[in-house]
């Protein structure tokens, strides 16, 4: 009895602890803006709202995350403001350090271990982007989840596993790489610590690739009653594995923000292989999915190091890292003082570089923002159109579209990477799109980028449809530059 009160009474306090983080995640997600990419989500979203179909335009994700994030908003009352996005993306944080402590409390019957898995999956949110509208953290809800039902080893926990994973797939590619994971653990098992025969870890794959494929395949069905199903097989299969260039853009960015996660991952690891009774960690399921769960979600990074790409291996490397903690601070219970002082020091190296490199990110937590700027934007564009007039709005067009409410006459929103693949195959659809004499604005040629896609700007294809818009653009719009923004604003010229 006295067990079982005590184990209530760190529930609580670990409980109170996670929650008092979440008004300080809070105000730094609001801070943070919508960002880049979720500015892309919000405008698709919303466009479903307004009498779009999925697929109009190009997505960069998934199918489903754009209608979790129409649903998810409409449930909030149905504003697409900064401070319903920050709610939703509040939620999401409460889910995950939810679901990883008590997925975690389960499978260990530990509650510090779930208390530090949990307490280190909500710090690296604010580390890996998560403070953004981003599709890892319910993908990393869902597979935390899964993990649950793996780790519990019977095959119709195998199957149920499969089919989360597979809900995860609809928002984000990068939910086959779990698949992987989880299908080396079953190589591993039966070879290495030769817990299950061949024919057992043949099952239990079966089983989870049936439940990954049964979300896919309704998707499949969907999509093809709505005769979409073309750009559903490419924009969620093709292009992400297929098509999506690999670049090292956001290499550094990355390394210096998720340093410290790094090096307690490698630690614990290196304490996993030092102990002598190995079976502790190495024979230990939850130990080894997580693991693998962690690092084979990490091959997304070989396609782009956006910090957010790291997320999805967080809440996985924490499970190692907490479970590696708790056995080690019961042996050296007396030297965990100087353990203490080395974490200290490094989270105010941590802080310490973080304002040295990007004080602005500081600042989110000591302001609250009106974000003023943006009614510029929204005016910018309103202003110069009328009811039923058209923009194409090239320059950071997501950020336009959506202050402004506009939607293009194209199927693309901005100009990325996927839509660089588009007009491999359309190199006129900026000349159609001009000789709709309904678009009456143009915004482009203020940026010495061009198009967001700036490794691809001078692709033969990017070059034709390019020289197409500006040859449109001289024939039949005027130019002038904004006042307030100094931006290029193209006019159509007067028909009298």
């Amino acid at each position: 009895m006295q067990s079982i009160k005590t184990t209530n009474k760190n529930t609580l306090l670990h409980l109170g602890v996670l929650f008092l983080i979440t008004p300080v995640f809070g105000l730094f997600s609001y801070n943070s803006g919508f960002g880049y990419d979720a500015l892309e989500y919000l405008v698709i979203g919303r466009s479903l709202n307004d009498g779009y179909q999925m697929y109009d335009f190009i997505p960069s994700k998934s199918w489903f995350w754009y209608v979790f994030v129409q649903k998810s908003i409409n449930l909030l009352g149905g504003n697409f403001t900064h401070f319903t996005v920050t709610i939703l993306i509040v939620l999401e944080f409460i889910g995950i350090g939810l679901s990883s402590y008590v997925v975690t409390n389960k499978l260990t019957k530990h509650t510090q271990t779930a208390f530090i898995s949990a307490l280190l999956s909500l710090l690296c949110c604010f580390f890996m982007e998560i403070n953004f509208l981003e599709p890892e953290a319910p993908i990393a809800i869902l597979a935390i989840w899964s993990l649950y039902f793996l780790a519990k080893n019977k095959n119709s926990d195998w199957f149920i596993g499969g089919v989360i994973l597979g809900i995860a797939m609809t928002f984000k590619s990068i939910a086959m790489f779990y698949i992987a994971g989880a299908g080396i653990y079953l190589f591993y098992e039966c070879f290495f610590i030769k817990k299950t025969t061949f024919w057992q870890i043949t099952q239990k794959g079966t089983l989870i690739l049936a439940g990954f494929a049964v979300p896919l395949l309704l998707s499949i069905l969907y999509f093809y009653q709505l005769n979409r199903l073309d750009q559903h097989i490419y924009w969620s299969y093709i292009y992400p594995f297929g098509s999506y260039p690999a670049h090292t853009i956001f290499l550094k960015k990355l390394l210096i923000k998720t340093f410290w996660f790094i090096l307690l991952t490698i630690v614990s690891i290196v304490l996993a292989l030092s102990v002598k009774d190995k079976s502790k960690y190495w024979n230990n399921t939850t130990f080894m999915i997580s693991l693998f769960f962690g690092i084979f979600s990490l091959v997304s990074l070989m396609k782009s190091q956006a910090s957010h790409y790291f997320y999805p291996a967080a809440p996985f490397f924490s499970v190692v890292i907490a479970m590696v903690y708790t056995h080690f601070s019961k042996i050296y219970e007396q030297k965990l003082n100087r353990v203490y002082l080395a974490i200290g020091g490094l989270s105010i190296l941590v802080l310490t570089i973080t304002f040295v490199t990007r004080r602005e990110v500081v600042q989110r937590l000591a302001k609250i923002d009106d974000f003023a700027i943006e009614k510029t934007y929204e005016s910018t564009v309103n202003r110069n159109l009328k009811t039923g007039d058209k923009a194409l709005l090239i320059d950071f067009g997501s950020l336009f579209y959506f202050h402004s409410h506009r939607y293009p006459n194209v199927p693309f929103i901005n100009t990325e990477m996927q839509t660089s693949d588009y007009i491999k195959t359309h190199t006129d659809v900026y000349e159609k799109s001009l000789q709709d004499t309904t678009l009456k604005l143009v915004i482009f040629g203020f940026r010495s980028t061009v198009i967001d896609d700036s490794s691809k700007v001078n692709t033969p294809e990017n070059k034709i449809a390019l020289d197409k818009l500006r040859q449109e653009l001289n024939k039949n719009f005027t130019v002038e530059t904004d006042s307030v923004l100094f931006i290029k604003l193209w006019h159509r010229k007067s028909t009298k």
